[in-house]
């Protein structure tokens, strides 16, 4: 599942009234598109971790997701930047279906 994991942060993010209210429906994975305007969010995931067990069963994996928010107004990026971290830190559920 961890390497969906961007369905998760799509929905999170989405969904977000906050975050939608500043970059509307400009959230991308790995690439924003040529036309898109400022400010937008893009993220990806970086690395995938398992962790394994004596057994050699890896019951978890840590994922690693980087998430970038690009404005041409640097106090605007700041907070958009902590508006996603309200809405992406310490979730724990399903989204997505993930």
């Amino acid at each position: 599942m961890s390497l969906q994991i961007g369905k998760a942060i799509y929905e999170l993010l989405h969904s977000n009234t906050a975050v939608e209210a500043k970059v509307q429906d400009k959230v991308y994975p790995l690439v924003a598109d040529k036309s898109t305007t400022f400010p937008f969010i893009v993220y990806k995931r970086t690395e995938i971790i398992p962790a394994y067990t004596k057994d050699r069963f890896s019951a978890n994996e840590y994922v690693t997701v980087e998430v970038i928010v690009a404005s041409d107004n640097y106090i605007e990026t700041v907070e958009i930047a902590d508006l996603v971290r309200l809405a992406l830190e310490g979730k724990q559920g399903t989204f997505a279906n993930i």
